[in-house]
């Protein structure tokens, strides 16, 4: 299913991103780091990839009481992990989790030094075990769409820009709209408290994030730019955190609720809600065609007069990845439908549906941006 339409810029955009350091992301990035464990250990093992699906955890914020200088931990947050997962005899399914909490805390937000893990992870039923390697084991929808717009691009650059500003923590959000030449970003940074001596401090903190968002923004082409950072501030209730992170008393985390698979949340494109990470690489379709679509849809907007490329794939579980029961295609651009042009496009949707093997490495190693 093809179809073609003129491409019209939208008067308004609404772009997201929660950083690598939200609750959302951060679990987000422990279901994936706990799939990837898994994935190696059945590889050493089994020789393949045996099933697994963790894309079920939660992160319960604890509670601590930041100060200037310093501040400490009352309550450590706690991880509970829930999905399935086949068991492997070398380790223990709960300290391969266990350990890949641990190895993404310390990656991620590295003044996070407290938490608990609970690990709540079952052996999954023996009908979707059986299609491992066989077939789609759910019906799915994953979505893509090329190129990102100059709005998109910015967002996906300013937690950078952010995060490299003392006393920042990995904990950020952006929210970006922009209304015909209007920009107006609302951004979020959990600032540390050890690097942060003084109120001073902690607004002249606020200050270079927001000069910095600024001048990335006006370099990017912005027209009107106007930034907010920390909107929430009154008085004595400031974004004054102890580890960098919410997650310490000020917010819960889920998987699934974050950024999507270009790592980012765009209510004006199509989106899906599977939660991509954490689900097992080898037959769980709604984190491989939602990689798929956005690689698709990216060599489609390649193609000549194209403006932008949206992909959509559906799968039927049970039957063979390959052969989704939707692979949906639409085009925008000043161009007209030609029997060379359809080729093109069926030719890329036929080589990233045949390519799902050579994903599997990339999962594995963690070289797929998922959130």
């Amino acid at each position: 299913m093809i179809s073609l339409q003129k491409h019209v810029l939208p008067p308004f955009e609404v772009v997201e991103r929660k950083g690598t350091g939200h609750p959302d992301t951060l679990a987000d990035g422990i279901s994936e780091a706990i799939s990837r464990s898994l994935s190696q250990f059945y590889l050493d093992e089994f020789g393949q990839i045996l099933h697994h699906n963790v894309d079920k955890v939660l992160i319960i914020a604890g509670k601590s009481s930041p100060q200037f200088g310093g501040g400490s931990i009352q309550k450590p947050p706690a991880v509970v992990v829930g999905g399935r997962a086949t068991r492997p005899s070398g380790k223990p399914v709960n300290e391969i989790i266990e350990d890949s909490v641990s190895s993404h805390f310390r990656k991620t937000v590295p003044n996070l030094h407290e938490f608990l893990v609970e690990p709540r992870v079952e052996e999954g039923a023996p009908e979707l075990r059986s299609l491992i390697g066989k077939g789609a084991n759910d019906t799915s929808i994953g979505v893509g769409y090329a190129p990102l717009s100059q709005t998109e691009k910015l967002v996906l650059d300013l937690e950078r820009e952010m995060k490299v500003i003392k006393g920042v923590g990995e904990d950020t959000k952006l929210m970006a709209v922009r209304i015909g030449e209007k920009l107006t970003i609302v951004a979020a940074g959990a600032m540390v408290s050890r690097f942060i001596n003084s109120r001073e401090e902690y607004d002249g903190a606020k200050t270079r994030v927001q000069e910095a968002i600024v001048r990335k923004a006006e370099a990017s082409g912005a027209g009107d730019v106007e930034v907010c950072v920390n909107c929430a501030d009154v008085g004595e209730n400031i974004y004054l955190t102890v580890t960098g992170t919410s997650i310490e008393m000020g917010d819960d985390g889920a998987t699934g609720r974050g950024n999507r698979g270009n790592g980012l949340i765009t209510p004006m494109r199509p989106m899906t809600m599977e939660a991509i990470a954490g689900k097992n690489p080898v037959s769980h379709v709604g984190k491989i065609y939602n990689v798929l679509a956005q690689k698709a849809a990216a060599d489609i907007a390649e193609l000549g007069g194209i403006e932008e490329a949206y992909v959509t794939l559906v799968s039927k579980i049970g039957s063979p990845i390959s052969q989704p029961l939707l692979r949906g295609v639409r085009i925008s651009g000043d161009l007209s439908m030609t029997p060379g042009l359809e080729a093109s496009v069926n030719e890329i949707l036929d080589y990233w549906l045949s390519s799902t093997d050579a994903l599997v490495e990339k999962f594995v190693k963690g070289q797929l941006s998922l959130y």
